[in-house]
């Protein structure tokens, strides 16, 4: 019995071991940096946030890049249009016409290629023009998919074109979830930044929560659009009172003390349209804002900052990760507030 076990956690001894190596790393390149740790739950945006600050302050995403996350882009509308497919019979909505069964049949069976047809396009398109596909996307929620597949099934004519090339906006909206950990350095008037950006799945987390030093800011990234979501490891936690767990176990954590905490509350621009449909009300029994955008927002704030037990000052900011104009503006607000405490301080 003991070899059994021993030979089962092997796997997860070499990763461990991986990843500490990894951490060690990642510690002795950051000593003479500002380090911005990104933190958040899954899908809360924060890799957008990773990939704008490469958009702004690193010239984007070379030709090569872009190749690589058009594969992705594949991924993510396959993937998702076999699930709204599937979603039909689920949610026992009206089945498609003849035809269009035999192209939900045919997607159903495909596996990623390199490439999309002009062909498969087009048949993507039909089906996603259909009256139950819709509805099914109007559930996405309860099964998991994500708000900005449909910019991608909206565009698929020219997604499957042969000489697509994805732009930064598609690579802005594409999603892969971040596990391990991945640094985006660059320069700001001759100070270099490093972001962090770590896994935001609960498995991900046990890797990295107490692992790190030399963090001059938290930026912790929370999806105010959620509030009616599910976790994807977990159906029975809403998302965003998981967030909030996560954040009050952050920002009280005995091992970032010395750090500042930025709080970004992010996807405005869905919470504003999910607020004419889901009560927040459903999240929060307390909530007596209605739909009022401000209201609400402010009113998820005050719980955010409900959570820290010291005292410690918070800077909030509303985002939308996916607009690179409303980014450039909240970090560079971030960046100054940053450096002035090293001016002043000589730390956060």
């Amino acid at each position: 019995m003991g070899c059994i076990s021993s030979t089962n956690k092997d796997p997860e001894r070499k990763q461990n071991k991986a990843i500490d190596k990894t951490l060690r790393q990642v510690e002795s390149e950051l000593s003479n940096n500002i380090n911005l740790l990104l933190i958040g739950p899954g899908d809360s945006g924060k890799s957008t946030i990773a990939k704008q600050m490469k958009i702004i302050h690193s010239n984007g995403f070379r030709k090569k890049e872009k190749l690589k996350y058009k594969i992705i882009i594949y991924q993510n509308i396959l993937d998702n249009m076999k699930m709204l497919i599937q979603m039909i019979k689920t949610l026992n909505l009206d089945e498609l016409p003849s035809e269009l069964e035999k192209i939900a049949e045919e997607i159903t069976n495909l596996n990623i290629q390199e490439s999309f047809s002009e062909e498969l396009g087009a048949k993507i398109s039909q089906l996603w023009e259909n009256s139950s596909i819709k509805q099914a996307f109007d559930n996405r929620a309860k099964f998991h998919i994500p708000d900005t597949i449909s910019y991608f099934l909206d565009k698929i004519t020219e997604i499957s074109s042969s000489d697509y090339i994805p732009t930064q906006e598609d690579i802005l909206y594409c999603r892969l979830r971040t596990t391990g950990i991945i640094q985006t350095s660059f320069t700001i008037s001759g100070q270099k930044f490093t972001i962090i950006d770590v896994g935001g799945q609960r498995n991900e987390r046990r890797k990295w929560i107490n692992c790190f030093e030399n963090i001059t800011a938290v930026l912790f990234i929370a999806s105010l659009s959620e509030y009616n979501q599910q976790l994807f490891e977990d159906e029975t936690m809403n998302r965003m009172h998981e967030s909030l767990l996560l954040f009050e176990e952050i920002t009280n954590s005995r091992w970032l003390t010395e750090s500042s905490f930025i709080l970004f509350l992010n996807k405005v621009d869905l919470f504003k349209e999910k607020l004419k449909q889901f009560k927040l009300k459903k999240c929060f029994p307390n909530y007596k804002g209605g739909e009022n955008f401000d209201n609400a927002s402010n009113y998820i704030k005050e719980k955010f900052l409900d959570k820290v037990k010291k005292n410690k000052p918070i800077y909030t900011h509303f985002t939308c990760a996916t607009d690179t104009t409303n980014i450039r503006f909240v970090f560079d607000a971030v960046k100054d507030i940053i450096l002035q405490n090293i001016t002043e301080f000589g730390f956060i």
